[in-house]
């Protein structure tokens, strides 16, 4: 995968997050569709919610940072032994095959 995409695909992600959010505060603090500008309630309420997710995504990247390195090594090992478990069989049959 070369830079572009990934640049794209962390592009998509967040403009994902960021509908996500606007959508939720949107149906969180909007009540009242007759007036061209939000109350001022609702801009407070619109505000408060949006920095509530935005510091819940901080959190749950940060979280993530810490244990993403711990997954993979832990996935590396796992292929590493089924790795090795399919050459000790793959010469176990080989043996036995070579003997009769």
């Amino acid at each position: 995968m070369n830079s572009e995409d990934v640049a794209v695909r962390n592009f998509r992600d967040f403009l994902m997050i960021y509908n996500k959010m606007s959508e939720t505060c949107f149906n969180h603090c909007v009540r009242n569709l007759n007036q061209r500008d939000l109350t001022t309630d609702e801009v407070h309420c619109v505000e408060k919610c949006a920095a509530k997710n935005i510091n819940i995504n901080h959190k749950v990247m940060a979280i993530y940072m810490e244990v993403q390195p711990e997954i993979i090594n832990k996935r590396v090992e796992a292929a590493t032994k089924a790795s090795q478990f399919s050459e000790n069989s793959s010469n176990t049959v080989d043996i036995s095959q070579g003997t009769a």
